[in-house]
């Protein structure tokens, strides 16, 4: 599938891109009108979003550490992922070694339009990505992926340690914002890559040169009113840690009914064709296990790669990915191939005070 809109004439960076339609509840006589998003985490941050006939990924990191794209080992995903969809649009959420460094790959593989910071467009020109089919993000941004998927950009900030306080100058990052509209309901979901897990979130950030980016959860909030929604139901948090500053804001004040970790198993290495090599462990954040429970917020995780869910009016549960998992040497259920070890941060995962 291609997208319906003319993505070549976007508008300039920090205005609204594209218009978009109310979002509501979807056209019942609308035979194209998707039913589900089919969400697939394949390590790290990486998701391939599957709604109707439109695909989305996010990231898309094959191995790691790596200073270059592995274009084969892209191809062997992409083929795995073909046999429950495709892509036609690729986003990164930050240039940084574990995420950014095969997404140019996808981008021209796929010919998808391609969204990033504009250091990853350039990037991404300079690997022979052709300039129109990479749209640099400032934050704020509105997109109409088709007529029934709206995206919106928000400005996020990267995650840092314990003690910190970053008032941009940072790696830029984006979070995204997704509505999409079916004949029961309006689906919504909230995916970041990575995330600061203190004062950051209600710090406004100056960019390096000088420009006022907002808060991050300011910029969240906008996007949630601009969609015309009071929250959204699946909330997809990718920092490594201290995520329950940010869950202790973002649960309640976004009416989160689903938290899907990620940006797990990276540490030590990520071989996509060895499985999982370390468990999440919910215990290894204990206030954010303690804060999701009173919440009634369940942890929604993956226990290998290209695990799969199914998103639609009834929620979030997992489906069967048997055959996309064989197509990657990955056994249909459970970790494996290789065994698994310890996660080389644990009890570093919160921070005194968090």
């Amino acid at each position: 599938m291609k997208l319906r809109v003319g993505l070549s004439a976007v508008a300039a960076a920090g205005l609204l891109m594209l218009g978009v339609a109310a979002c509501g509840g979807g056209d019942d006589g609308d035979d194209n009108a998707p039913r589900s998003v089919r969400m697939t985490w394949f390590g790290i941050t990486n998701w391939h979003y599957q709604v109707g006939d439109l695909g989305i990924l996010l990231d898309g990191a094959v191995g790691y550490p790596a200073r270059d794209p592995n274009p084969e080992m892209v191809t062997r995903v992409h083929d795995a992922l073909k046999l429950k969809g495709d892509i036609d649009v690729v986003l990164l959420g930050h240039l940084h070694g574990d995420h950014s460094v095969d997404t140019p790959e996808w981008a021209k593989q796929t010919g998808a339009q391609y969204y990033g910071s504009k250091a990853a467009c350039e990037e991404a020109v300079a690997y022979g990505v052709p300039a129109a089919k990479c749209t640099s993000l400032y934050g704020g941004e509105k997109v109409a992926l088709n007529d029934h998927v709206t995206m919106r950009v928000v400005r996020w900030v990267h995650s840092i340690g314990c003690g910190q306080l970053q008032n941009g100058g940072g790696i830029e990052t984006f979070g995204y914002l997704f509505t999409a509209k079916t004949p029961d309901k309006t689906l919504t979901w909230y995916v970041t890559d990575s995330g600061a897990g203190g004062r950051d979130l209600t710090t406004d950030q100056v960019d390096r040169d000088g420009v006022n980016r907002g808060a991050p959860l300011t910029n969240l909030s906008k996007a949630v009113r601009d969609a015309g929604i009071d929250g959204f139901e699946v909330w997809q948090g990718g920092p490594e840690s201290r995520v329950v500053n940010q869950a202790r804001t973002v649960v309640p004040a976004f009416n989160v009914k689903y938290f899907m970790p990620h940006h797990f198993g990276a540490r030590g290495g990520f071989n996509i064709l060895g499985g999982l090599h370390y468990p999440y462990v919910e215990d290894e954040m204990p206030e954010l296990k303690k804060l999701l429970a009173g919440s009634g917020v369940p942890q929604i995780y993956s226990k290998n790669y290209f695990d799969a869910y199914v998103y639609d009016k009834n929620g979030v549960s997992a489906v069967d990915n048997a055959d996309v998992k064989r197509a990657m040497g990955l056994p249909a259920s459970g970790p494996g191939p290789t065994a698994q070890g310890t996660n080389p941060r644990a009890g570093e995962m919160e921070c005194a005070g968090d």
